[in-house]
């Protein structure tokens, strides 16, 4: 992604999380507590001697041989259940939105597969044995100054907020005489011809969309290859028709709805510092946790005003009826957690919520298999298609552009040899 950047000339106002921001925090006992970030913070902390007695423990436990397993059996196996439970819950909750019974491991931490794999412990693994990184990007181009800088940045966003990345990819197109760009566009049918032919010439496919907002039906795009980053979940009705095994296998792949509420105040109101707090699923909180978005970005802050921003999140595996909720309910949960949570009492002055139906893939144990049969379906019934996006190969936006590279240097090698 740091190249894509360096690409779209946006260096000047990409932004790495705040040296402020660096501690981070969860929610045990309804009550937010730092996760330590120093050893002798460690030695202060409730959990310490429990996590301390597990990492011991998973010094010792032999290497299992197996290809796949959940999140929670992997991580109590090793360790403990209570590491499963009261840290790898909440950060799986935070990025997938998930049950880590049933999330893959394979699929969604298989660095820590790979080191028991590999050495026969995590813990060892981590201290002896971690990635010595490359000094080359995937297109062989060696890393510039700049991605070394930032390749090791947890997040990061940009001046005026991530939809300035979005707006040059978009200019970038525009600009192109070759490409025209449609936007306000959804993908309603994608017809697919000739996939049983070898021998076949012309257009593959036929793309047809419509204005979401207005239901005009945009003229048909005839297309010999398709590149698709839409969800799992609106790709499989549009091949339906046509290509009725693949819509089989991508239908395997489920989703959560997810809610987001975003709240603001003119004045700092916030009692710590940090990045946010994660929400255990024992704690049967109806929100997953809080970014301090005015702590992580500050450069983002208002002048005079939204000195406080903060990301209330919601839904998923375990809250399920987000989608169907009222914007006020959601409104309601999120500040009523910010009362409890960090003793936020003020009225804000603003409040935004929105619920994203089918927000986020869940990537279930056996994931692998799933995409395999994916990926057969695709190449047997719609040769030519290329698949991308966060259903697939990673939830994460660095996951996706990096992958879509990968397709495009892929693409480049088939049609050119």
């Amino acid at each position: 992604m740091l190249r894509l950047v360096e690409q779209l000339q946006l260096q000047g106002e990409m932004q790495a999380v705040d040296p402020a921001a660096q501690a981070r925090y969860i929610l045990r006992g309804g009550r937010v507590e730092k996760v330590p970030g120093s050893l002798l913070e460690a030695l202060r902390w409730p959990l310490s001697l429990a996590v301390a007695r597990a990492a011991l423990h998973e010094l010792f436990v032999k290497p299992a041989v197996v290809e796949d397993e959940s999140v929670y059996s992997f991580t109590a196996r090793r360790f403990s259940p209570l590491v499963a439970e009261r840290l790898l819950d909440p950060m799986a909750s935070g990025i997938f939105g998930g049950d880590i019974r049933k999330l893959s491991m394979r699929a969604c931490f298989p660095m820590l597969m790979d080191l028991e794999r590999k050495h026969g412990s995590v813990v060892k693994g981590m201290l002896f044995g971690g990635p010595t990184g490359s000094d080359t990007l995937l297109d062989g181009t060696v890393k510039s100054d700049f991605v070394k800088k930032h390749e090791k940045s947890v997040s990061v966003s940009f001046t005026q907020g991530m939809s300035t990345l979005m707006d040059a990819l978009a200019d970038s197109v525009i600009q192109d005489p070759m490409a025209d760009l449609q936007l306000n566009t959804r993908v309603t049918r994608l017809e697919v011809h000739g996939h049983n032919s070898a021998s076949t010439k012309g257009p593959s496919f036929i793309v047809e969309s419509k204005d979401p907002k207005t239901g005009e039906i945009h003229e048909p795009i005839k297309a010999t290859h398709v590149f698709s980053t839409i969800p799992a979940c609106y790709l499989a009705p549009a091949v339906k028709e046509s290509a009725p095994g693949l819509a089989e296998a991508l239908n395997e792949i489920k989703f959560v709805d997810m809610g987001m509420v975003h709240v603001g105040y003119n004045e700092k109101v916030l009692p710590t510092d940090g990045f946010g707090y994660l929400i255990p699923t024992a704690e049967r909180e109806k929100v997953l946790g809080v970014v301090f978005d005015s702590n992580t970005f500050p450069v983002q802050n208002a002048e005079g005003k939204m000195q406080t921003r903060l990301s209330v999140m919601s839904g998923g595996a375990h809250f399920r009826e987000v989608a169907s909720l009222p914007e006020g309910e959601l409104e309601r949960n999120a500040l009523d957690a910010l009362k409890r949570h960090l003793g936020i009492t003020r009225k804000p002055d603003y409040v935004r919520a929105m619920a994203l139906t089918n927000g986020i893939p869940q990537y279930h144990v056996g994931f692998g298999q799933t995409l395999q049969r994916i990926e057969k379906q695709a190449a047997r019934s719609a040769p030519g298609l290329f698949l991308g996006g966060n259903s697939f190969y990673g939830i994460g936006l660095a996951d996706c552009v990096t992958h879509s590279k990968h397709l495009a240097l892929q693409f480049a090698k088939s049609v050119s040899s």
